[in-house]
């Protein structure tokens, strides 16, 4: 069964009024009386003149004078009548419903032309909305899908973690690693699906950068220790407080820390770092995330914000999806915090988050 979007409002008014009526022969001829008008008129008084008596060359110029007067009043009737329209159309530029919303049209197909860019505009609007609210069920649906997932991922965590004496450890690890990547690739798809709602789900407030970064690294120890690669905090204070939100802070965090863990793996090396660098720089607060891993090649490097792009590095290991650092660029976007990426190949990339005194300002307005 085919669904009809056609609002009913339209279609009861096209009923009334249907297109054929406004673009009818007598409806033509009433929107042509004035020139049917002007032409009896010249023809009367160019009659007239010939029956004063024998025309001469004045006579006939004073015929085309006539005629030309007639032309002239005729095309200002004309200008007049369409004023109220013109002026209609220009009060509302720039305002695309105002402008479709014309009540002054002159002739027949002025009315069906505005008829019809009306319907046309309500069609797309209302099937806009569909659209729209079939993505917000859509979304919903993968919130709670992502939310029930959890409770399974949790259960094989604990179970990783009572599991007897006798198991492999090794085989405990690459179960663990798995859940890993199965928990970090629910938390894509839950902030995925939020991050068009952003300011819905805003909490900003003083947040110790340094205790944050403490804790997204405990997180990931385990991670950490089954890769070889020792993590540091480095800041230069015990304490260092910025206004961010530390949920979506903990989410950008996660992802730059997972990617330094995946890409320096790859440089198959021992005794590596990843480090966390708090400093303050002309009034502002820096976060560096700086790994030693593979890097990534110049060619690459303006692309890896860009949606479902892996690149080289991405190819090598099947665990890139090409949206971690996408969503990490638009959280920091909504956040206010500017990202800045360097990177060699073979000796490591950094990733600098700034927390700027504007982006305060940023959230505020975002919170009211």
């Amino acid at each position: 069964m085919r669904y009809d979007s056609t609002p009913r409002h339209i279609t009861s008014e096209v009923a009334k009024h249907p297109l054929s009526d406004r673009l009818s022969l007598t409806r033509y001829l009433r929107d042509s009386t004035a020139l049917g008008a002007l032409f009896l008129l010249s023809s009367a008084l160019s009659i007239a003149i010939i029956k004063l008596g024998v025309l001469d060359r004045g006579d006939v110029a004073y015929i085309f004078l006539l005629c030309v007067l007639c032309l002239v009043v005729y095309l200002a009737y004309d200008y007049l009548r369409h004023g109220p329209l013109r002026r209609e159309l220009l009060s509302t530029r720039g305002q695309l419903e105002d402008s479709l919303r014309v009540h002054s049209p002159v002739t027949g197909e002025e009315e069906a032309l505005t008829t019809l860019l009306w319907w046309s505009h309500e069609l797309y609007t209302n099937r806009l909305q569909e659209n729209k609210h079939a993505l917000e069920r859509h979304l919903e649906y993968a919130q709670l899908w992502v939310h029930q997932m959890k409770s399974p991922v949790s259960v094989i965590d604990l179970l990783i973690q009572q599991a007897p004496a006798g198991v492999d450890p090794e085989w405990l690890g690459s179960l663990a690693e798995e859940k890993d990547r199965l928990s970090e690739g629910l938390e894509m798809l839950l902030h995925a699906a939020r991050i068009d709602k952003f300011e819905t789900d805003l909490r900003p407030r003083t947040v110790d950068l340094v205790q944050l970064a403490r804790d997204c690294v405990r997180e990931r120890m385990g991670a950490f220790v089954r890769s070889g690669i020792t993590p540091r905090v480095r800041s230069d204070a015990d304490r260092v407080e910025v206004q961010t939100d530390p949920k979506w802070m903990r989410f950008v965090l996660g992802q730059l820390l997972s990617n330094a863990i995946k890409y320096s793996r790859l440089k198959q090396a021992s005794g590596l770092h990843v480090d966390l660098e708090i400093t303050s720089e002309d009034g502002r607060t820096l976060l560096t995330v700086r790994d030693e891993g593979v890097g990534i090649p110049p060619e690459d490097l303006p692309r890896i914000f860009e949606p479902f792009f892996t690149g080289e590095n991405g190819r090598r290991t099947n665990e890139s999806t090409g949206m971690g650092l996408y969503l990490v660029r638009q959280v920091l976007d909504n956040l206010g915090h500017t990202l800045e990426v360097s990177s060699e190949p073979g000796r490591g990339t950094a990733f600098k988050i700034a927390f700027e005194s504007h982006s305060i300002i940023s959230l505020r307005e975002m919170r009211i």
